[in-house]
């Protein structure tokens, strides 16, 4: 076949040639002054071969072009492969605290990342990590300007970051910000609730609890843990606002913090200084009948209300389980002095003497004994009663020291 080909062409040609030679013919290419001649068969040869050249490189250009996008996309591909172990090496590095090389490599890899706004934040991360504000901040204005709509993911981290370093200041305007606009947002809350807890902001913390219970933005536990230190701290300022102000902030607070013995020792004694005797009383009474508690019984000793008989007559009632217990013995001494019950309170002081002897119990005694007229006895007590809390607070200095 190749060869009949082969057979069939050279004969065309060898014909094409002796035409050719018979009669070459005539062309004429004239323009202006300037004209050309040549044989009929040439001028149509080189025209076919100009055609066959234009045509050419009409081919070769669009070539060329399609190359450059191939090139193009080639290229990026490569950027995008580069810029993707970059951000890989970064993460490692973040992840093993190189924190320089991390900051580098998110860097350097962050024009041609996929997530841009990943690389930000997490070199803001290692330059913080590294010591160094400016460069963080600065790190967190590029997320921003490539993180359209992902403020509340920028400014939370910017307000940790900033927490972290100290500038707490900063930190809490950024999530009052956030708090403004978002305020059920849980890592907000959680967030302002442990930086007021570091400012001591008690009054802003206690204003968040609401919030906090009713998004859950704090575990139950956790918000106990805040509880127990917002409302010993806070119920001197309500305090200073007048007894009603201190008696409605008592009453609101949860059930576990009004029977806290702690807490409800500090709030009688806030209730005493507004004069406020009776109220007191009657919730010592109240907390005593549920729990008996050593520091409830001291206080309601020196808690005198209206009916001192009917107290007396209360604090006999807890004696048969506690008869030994010293405290309780000096609580029914002042219980029996306010009743002017001379015998009966020394008697309960005496015995709660050789159980305990106490400084506030050698001055009880005095106070009977000079009451009576006995003042070599009250000079006495009131002499053993300075020496044992001179003693007392030499052996608390020394262990203050000791440690």
């Amino acid at each position: 076949m190749r060869l009949w080909s082969f057979i069939i062409v050279l004969t065309l040609a060898a014909g094409l040639g002796v035409i050719i030679s018979q009669d070459p013919g005539y062309a004429l290419f004239s323009y202006g002054h300037w004209t050309v001649e040549m044989p009929l068969w040439l001028s149509a040869f080189l025209i076919i071969l100009i055609i066959t050249m234009a045509l050419f490189t009409i081919w070769f250009i669009k070539t060329l072009f399609s190359g450059s996008d191939k090139i193009k996309l080639w290229w990026k591909k490569h950027r995008e492969n580069t810029a993707r172990l970059q951000t890989y090496k970064g993460f490692l590095a973040l992840a093993e605290g190189r924190w320089k090389n991390a900051e580098q490599y998110l860097i350097q890899s962050a024009s041609h990342s996929e997530t841009p706004l990943i690389n930000y934040l997490s070199a803001a991360k290692a330059a913080e990590e590294g010591n160094s504000p400016e460069r963080r901040d600065h790190y967190l204005q590029l997320a921003l300007d490539v993180g359209a709509g992902s403020d509340m993911a920028i400014r939370l981290t910017q307000a940790q970051l900033q927490f972290k370093h100290g500038e707490l200041e900063e930190s809490v305007r950024n999530l009052q910000r956030l708090h403004i606009n978002a305020p059920k947002h849980p890592k907000v809350l959680r967030l302002l609730c442990t930086l007021y807890e570091a400012m001591l902001d008690w009054p802003a913390l206690y204003s968040l609890l609401p919030e906090c219970r009713k998004t859950q933005a704090l575990s139950k536990e956790a918000l106990i843990r805040l509880e127990k230190k917002i409302y010993p701290a806070l119920l001197p300022t309500y305090a200073d606002r007048g007894l009603k102000a201190l008696m409605a902030f008592w009453q609101q607070s949860p059930g576990y913090i009004q029977s806290d013995p702690t807490m409800v020792c500090d709030y009688v004694k806030l209730l005493t200084q507004q004069s406020a005797n009776n109220e007191a009383e009657a919730l010592l009474r109240t907390t005593l009948k549920k729990t008996y508690h050593q520091s409830l019984v001291h206080l309601y000793g020196l808690t005198i209300g209206t009916s001192p008989k009917k107290q007396l007559a209360f604090a006999e009632s807890l004696l048969p389980e506690h008869f030994t217990n010293p405290i309780l013995l000096l609580t029914l001494g002042r219980l029996c002095l306010a009743n002017q019950l001379w015998g009966k309170a020394r008697d309960y002081l005496e015995k709660s003497l050789n159980l305990m002897p106490l400084p506030e119990t050698y001055a009880a005694l005095g106070f009977l004994m000079e009451y009576l007229e006995l003042r070599e006895k009250s000079e006495e007590y009131y002499k053993k009663g300075l020496l044992l809390a001179t003693q007392t607070q030499a052996k608390l200095n020394l262990q203050m020291d000791a440690n």
